[in-house]
């Protein structure tokens, strides 16, 4: 399948875990234009973390010669635009012919205007003539944080996420679980300046009996499918999302609406009527199974054939 990726040249989630599962399940007939460079330097969303060996393969064969005159023609099966790939591309696809699909990977819905095209996005009840398009998970991020599977479960809950003065209510949250669970990993994860650890970041979270999501600059995060991958008992802020074939509330999840809630989740861990292990079995086996970034990427492929009638 012939795919052209129009890409941004920043590290942007959703459009570059598109491109990443979009390049494992098709090789090098998918073309990202311009070349995405810090995936091949092994960036993934945020550039101060570690960078991941191997994250994009060897793009020699990638074809991005006269990409314009291609859609001119419609040699392209599918073409992606990220929407902050769009004003740059805007010439080319004028006079595209291919099926043209726009990635709003953005913290809020962007405003899109219609037109011949669909729109893949990431913060969507699916309600919207949008397909929803979450975040997912590399295989190569799945299997570092695997590496530390071990880890001895020294703390009941554990949140590894940004606070300040711009998330009241989360700061509110994380302080009274502070409170009330004394041997928790409620810590505050600096991005700012320094490269931060994978390995001391996922042995932090592998410690953890319960790991928690709550909502950041929006609703579907990153955190969300790290922690699926954490081998505890993942419990998240229910969120106004919809995503194709999302975690069991009850079976690999649990889902809560306040913190008195969620605490009374933490307290049934520690009294052994929730077994935190059969929990953390279940995600990881669910995330494997349908939020890989191969299977996300096939999932926005079936989409768009349904919806351009192919």
């Amino acid at each position: 399948m012939n795919i052209l990726m129009l890409c941004s040249g920043y590290p942007n989630y959703v459009p570059d875990l598109l491109l990443h599962g979009l390049r494992k399940l098709f090789g090098e007939s998918v073309v990202d234009y311009p070349r995405k460079d810090v995936l091949y330097q092994g960036i993934c969303g945020q550039p101060n973390l570690d960078k991941i060996d191997g994250l994009m393969a060897d793009d020699a064969a990638v074809d991005r010669d006269d990409v314009g005159g291609k859609m001119a023609k419609g040699f392209y099966d599918y073409v992606i635009c990220d929407i902050r790939a769009f004003k740059e591309s805007l010439s080319m696809l004028q006079s595209n012919i291919c099926p043209l699909a726009i990635v709003d990977g953005e913290d809020a819905p962007a405003p899109i205007a219609p037109g011949p095209f669909v729109i893949l996005r990431r913060e969507t009840r699916g309600t919207d003539n949008a397909i929803p398009l979450p975040m997912a998970l590399p295989a190569e991020v799945l299997a570092w944080i695997d590496r530390h599977a071990d880890a001895p479960k020294t703390h009941s809950i554990g949140f590894l996420g940004s606070r300040s003065k711009f998330t009241p209510d989360r700061n509110v949250m994380l302080d009274e679980l502070a409170r009330i669970f004394p041997d928790n990993l409620v810590s505050s994860w600096s991005l700012e300046t320094q490269p931060q650890g994978r390995d001391d970041y996922y042995r932090k979270l592998q410690s953890c009996k319960v790991v928690l999501t709550l909502p950041g600059a929006g609703f579907d995060t990153f955190r969300y499918w790290e922690n699926a991958a954490c081998g505890g008992l993942h419990v998240a802020k229910s969120m106004p999302l919809f995503i194709e074939e999302d975690f069991r509330d009850g079976s690999e999840i649990m889902r809560f609406t306040g913190v008195y809630e969620l605490a009374a989740m933490v307290e049934r861990v520690l009294g052994g009527r929730l077994d935190w292990r059969e929990f953390g079995q279940r995600s990881h086996a669910w995330l494997k199974a349908h939020h890989t970034t191969e299977r996300r990427a096939q999932q926005s492929i079936d989409n768009m054939k349904r919806a351009f009638l192919r």
